[in-house]
């Protein structure tokens, strides 16, 4: 009978400390994410002709360096284990690149912004006032990048194309430590990290000038837009419509960082 006690007393003390230990909360968080797993693109280097010598250097790219800004509804079942479900804008950092001729100067710029969905499962230690965690889920991102081409010679030619459509898939990972304010409100802390990768369904050139003159309403449908496809064939004896988008195979950019996050926690 005593032993009956003690182990009702026991289920009732875990499933009280369960239930206090339940709860929803919002997060709002900043913070800076730099690059990670980049890789190089075509065209994409810094070079210098200098008169009967050339230098070229690799620049290395990953689009999901930048400043990220969001919020997440969570909950947790009980004090060790919950699950959240993350909202982030990043603003992408510019990286850019620059050929350097005798008689020219050619400068390149790549950038890109995305609205990321992040849900995940989230491991506490359940601590009472400084608490560590852990979480790991799925990413997902609808994005767009920017890439400018500013050519200098006798003439002045620049370009900025648009790409974006499709939605960008990945795996992402924290740790951190919530700091308790109070039973309402924490401040914390973490260290995330996002390995995606991105490839954008179509392009559309969105500025063209020569010597500041706007070249955009003598371009075609065909010169101006792109899809990007997994494939695609053609026939030489009827070729594609000007009034038709031009077709591209998909190519995946990189958007993988690894960054530092703020915020404070609001409790439900």
């Amino acid at each position: 009978m005593k032993r009956l006690k003690f182990v009702l007393v026991f289920v009732i003390s875990l499933f009280t400390n369960t239930v206090f230990a339940q709860g929803a909360y919002l997060d709002f968080n900043a913070g800076y994410g730099f690059s990670i797993s980049s890789q190089n693109l075509v065209n994409f280097y810094n070079s210098t002709e200098i008169a009967d010598s050339y230098n070229a250097e690799q620049v290395d790219i990953s689009l999901g360096k930048g400043i990220n800004v969001g919020a997440t509804f969570g909950y947790m079942f009980n004090k060790n284990i919950g699950a959240e479900l993350g909202i982030s804008y990043l603003f992408g950092s510019e990286t850019n690149a620059k050929n350097k001729y005798l008689d020219a100067t050619t400068d390149y710029a790549i950038s890109a912004k995305m609205l990321r969905f992040s849900p995940a499962i989230i491991i506490s230690a359940g601590l009472e006032v400084l608490n560590p965690y852990a979480k790991f889920g799925l990413v997902m991102g609808m994005g767009s990048m920017n890439y400018e081409f500013k050519n200098a010679d006798i003439n002045v030619i620049t370009q900025n194309i648009k790409f974006d459509g499709g939605l960008a898939w990945g795996l992402s990972a924290g740790v951190g430590v919530l700091y308790n304010l109070n039973e309402n409100m924490a401040l914390f802390g973490e260290i995330n990290m996002i390995n995606m990768s991105y490839a954008p369904t179509k392009g559309e050139i969105t500025e063209a000038t020569l010597n500041g003159i706007d070249q955009l309403p003598s371009y075609s449908t065909r010169e101006r837009e792109i899809e990007f496809v997994d494939s695609y064939s053609g026939d030489f004896n009827n070729p594609a419509l000007d009034s038709e988008p031009s077709r591209g195979l998909k190519q995946k950019f990189p958007f993988s960082s690894v960054g530092i996050n703020f915020g404070m926690r609001i409790n439900l």
